[in-house]
C-alpha cells in the first residue's frame, strides 16, 4: 500500500512519540540512523487549505515528541515500505547532517516588503578584466553564478544581523522577482526562543526602512533537504 510521508526523524524516537503515532495511524519506516513517519494512504491528497493545515498539524505533533525533525514536502507519497527504506539508505549522509543541524531547533520566518527600486544592491559589480579563456559560455556561467548568489543573499537585512547573531544558528534566503514582497528569510533558532527573536526584530526593524513581518515558530521546513522519491 502507498505511504504518505510526513517527516524524517532519528530512529531513536521516544516512546511517547510512538504511542501518540499509534493512536493516529502513524508508523515508522526505519533504515540506518533515520526513520520516516508515515501513514498508509490510497493516493496523494489534493493541495487544499484544509489538507495543508492537517499536514502541518501532524508535523507539529510529531515535532513535539522528538529532538530533531525534517518535515517532508506536502503530498509526498512512496509506493512501499521497501522503496522508502531504499530512499532513506540513499539519503543517509544528507539526512544525518540535516538532523544534526535542526536538533532542538525551530524555524522563524521573516518577510521583507518594499520597493525593489528603492533597495540598493550591495553586491560589487562583476569584474570585466580580460581573460584569454573568456567566451560566451564562460560569461553565461558567470552571470548564472552571480544570479544564484544574489538569490541566496539578503544585504537589506544587514542592520538586523548583529541583533540576531546570538540566536540564529542557520539561515536560508529566498528572493522574489515581483510584487511588494522582496525576500523571505528562514532562520533556525533554539526551541523556545521565539519571543527573544521577535523582540530583537522589533527593536531593529525601523533601521531597515522597510516593512518586516516575522512569523513562527514553525517546524524547520526550510532546512529539510530537497529529497524526492
Amino acid at each position: 500500500m502507498p505511504l504518505y510521508v510526513y517527516a524524517i526523524v532519528s530512529r531513536r524516537v521516544r516512546a511517547s512519540a510512538r504511542s501518540r503515532g499509534s493512536r493516529t495511524g502513524l508508523r515508522k519506516v526505519v533504515c540506518g540512523g533515520a526513520a520516516a513517519i508515515v501513514a498508509d494512504c490510497d493516493e496523494s491528497p489534493a493541495p487544499t487549505v484544509s489538507a495543508l493545515r492537517k499536514h502541518d498539524a501532524v508535523v507539529r505533533r510529531i515535532a513535539r515528541g522528538v529532538p530533531a525533525i525534517l518535515p517532508v514536502r506536502f503530498g509526498t507519497v512512496v509506493e512501499t515500505d521497501r522503496s522508502l527504506a531504499a530512499l532513506l539508505e540513499a539519503w543517509s549522509a544528507e539526512l544525518e547532517s540535516a538532523l544534526g543541524l535542526v536538533e532542538r531547533r525551530e524555524q522563524m520566518t521573516l518577510r521583507l516588503f518594499g520597493s525593489e527600486a528603492g533597495v540598493a544592491d550591495a553586491s560589487p559589480p562583476p569584474s570585466r578584466e580580460p581573460d584569454a579563456g573568456d567566451h560566451p559560455g564562460t560569461r553565461y556561467l558567470g552571470r548564472l553564478a552571480r544570479a544564484q548568489a544574489r538569490a541566496r543573499s539578503a544585504p537589506e537585512l544587514e542592520p538586523l544581523s548583529a541583533a540576531l547573531a546570538h540566536i540564529v544558528t542557520a539561515e536560508r534566503i529566498s528572493r522574489h522577482d515581483a510584487g511588494p514582497l522582496l525576500l523571505t528569510a528562514y532562520h533556525l533558532i533554539p526551541r523556545g526562543q521565539a519571543r527573544v527573536y521577535r523582540a530583537a526584530v522589533k527593536r531593529r526593524a525601523a533601521a531597515l526602512g522597510l516593512r518586516v513581518v516575522a512569523s513562527g515558530p514553525w517546524p524547520p521546513y526550510a532546512f529539510a533537504p530537497e529529497l524526492q522519491p
